[in-house]
């Protein structure tokens, strides 16, 4: 951008040729049109936007959920886009065009509250069936801490519950999400603080096959 000083004709206003003229703060100026042609996206842009929007779709129906289970990562970055580099680093697998998702390898809580001593899934008509068990010390420290249930499978939509159980209730459940038979459901556990920010590490707790 140029600036100058008022010849006999003055500054002008407007678009000549290449040219835009105007007046800022009392200054008067010239710039040349910018280039609106675009580049195109190199192979490596595209792949790596590509990638990006698979692990965002994939997290979406998921927001509610993540931002319980993630929310002691929000001094370094929001819930969700700590989910998000999560999700890209080591759950999305496969090349371009064909991603597929590691859920053995996806976690959705991170955190440093005590986790159970075991815990165990299972199919009973059409619901899922989440147990836990913990010690008599635990339960009545860490008793009231919500439970954060999800069960998701490739093309079905996630099945998740984020505080109508708590930890004392040693279960929980949730409905049988709706799919093709053989479907496999992936079942994952986590416990969250009433108040706090403090969660537990999730588990992957398997999964059960849709009949």
């Amino acid at each position: 951008m140029g600036r100058f000083t008022k010849g006999i004709l003055g500054g002008f206003s407007g678009k000549i040729g290449n040219v835009i003229g105007g007046s800022w703060k009392g200054i008067d100026y010239m710039r040349s049109l910018s280039d609106r042609r675009k580049r195109e996206p190199t192979e490596k842009q595209i792949i790596q936007r590509a990638r990006f929007a698979y692990a965002v779709n994939f997290l979406q129906p998921l927001h509610q959920l993540i931002r319980q289970g993630y929310r002691n990562q929000a001094n370094r970055k929001s819930p969700i886009n700590a989910a998000l580099a999560h999700v890209l680093k080591k759950v999305i697998e496969g090349d371009y065009p064909s991603y597929q998702i590691n859920y053995a390898k996806l976690e959705i809580a991170k955190g440093l509250l005590t986790i159970p001593n075991t815990h165990q899934v299972q199919i009973n008509a059409d619901q899922i069936e989440f147990s836990w068990t913990d010690s008599a010390v635990t339960l009545e420290d860490h008793g009231d801490n919500h439970a954060l249930l999800l069960a998701i499978g490739e093309g079905l939509y996630p099945a998740c519950s984020i505080n109508e159980f708590k930890r004392s209730d040693q279960s929980g459940t949730l409905a049988l999400p709706p799919g093709p038979a053989n479907t496999a459901v992936h079942c994952y556990l986590a416990f969250a603080h009433e108040s706090e920010a403090t969660v537990s590490n999730s588990h992957y707790l398997g999964s059960v096959t849709l009949t």
